[in-house]
């Protein structure tokens, strides 16, 4: 009953036109702004760890910009069944294929794409699915059974494969063999039993490093791909896909890991750097940290 209840509503919304679902679910985020004092907090915190020279009044637009932006993000992500081949041609511009042709075609190598919680990250993979070929991407299933169905309904509808973060690296690795890209976001906190420690912006923070991992073990190549919004027309977007990450594979795997990690994180600096209000500002990002630091968040948060 609950399952069907959310899919006609979701028939409803998929009814609205994009640009006054987008309107109505971005006033929807206003109140949301105004109220979330903690998240406020978090991403203040973390635009000063990440700009330090930022003043406060622009940090405070970036901050709202953010908020805003996840109304955006839910109203295209509603629409993406309507998102035929000619929405997407004129919607959308795909730039850097050629780095993945390099790595696959010349040099062997199966690819994989880094990205983060940036742009409209739910598109990044659905257009490069619906125009190039169908891929594969790590997600970390949702707590609702009901909305995680819908989701990953949506995240396939181009033919792409979500791969669920307890299955994740024998799932990689077979796709990996069969020359599909495979997404990996790598912007969230992890625990330290998960991650390594590594620079990310002025601050060190526990980082994935499974992505490293994989990538040495399969002698595969990283390419950072991100998705930004074109700033003077609205729903349109360019993905643009990176040169491989720099890995020496000949190296000691202990040591080249913590390298290869660090060079991924520099490649979310750059777009980050570029598009600030592009990023989910709102998680704790550099909460877990070496034992002797403080908590950056303080008590409370």
């Amino acid at each position: 009953m609950k399952e069907r209840l959310a899919r006609f509503l979701l028939r409803l919304l998929e009814a609205v036109p994009l640009p006054v679902l987008a309107l109505v679910l971005e006033r929807l985020m206003w109140p949301v702004w105004a109220v979330d004092r903690k998240h406020r907090r978090i991403a203040r915190i973390n635009l000063r760890i990440a700009f330090p020279e930022m003043g406060d009044e622009e940090a405070a637009s970036i901050i709202r910009r953010s908020y805003l932006r996840l109304g955006t993000l839910a109203a295209e992500f509603i629409h993406i069944p309507k998102m035929d081949d000619r929405y997407i041609r004129e919607h959308f511009r795909i730039e850097g294929l050629e780095h993945l042709r390099n790595s696959w075609e010349r040099e062997g190598r199966p690819c994989m794409a880094m990205t983060g919680h940036f742009g409209n990250w739910e598109l990044l993979s659905h257009v490069y699915g619906a125009v190039v070929a169908p891929a594969a991407f790590i997600v970390k299933p949702l707590r609702s059974p009901i909305l995680d169905a819908i989701v990953t309904e949506r995240r396939q509808w181009a033919g792409n494969t979500v791969i669920r973060q307890t299955e994740s690296a024998r799932e990689v690795m077979r796709f990996l063999r069969r020359k599909v890209l495979v997404g990996i976001l790598i912007d969230q906190n992890v625990d330290r039993h998960k991650g390594i420690l590594v620079d990310f912006f002025s601050r060190k923070t526990y980082t994935t490093d499974g992505i490293a991992r994989l990538a040495f073990a399969m002698r595969a190549a990283i390419h950072p791909g991100f998705i930004f919004g074109d700033p003077s027309r609205k729903f349109h977007h360019v993905l643009r896909f990176g040169p491989a990450v720099r890995i020496d594979y000949g190296a000691p795997r202990d040591e080249e890991i913590p390298r290869i990690t660090r060079r991924c994180n520099e490649e979310l600096e750059k777009a980050i750097r570029e598009a600030p209000d592009h990023w989910i500002w709102f998680q704790p990002r550099w909460k877990s940290r070496h034992a002797d630091e403080p908590d950056v968040y303080g008590e409370g948060r």
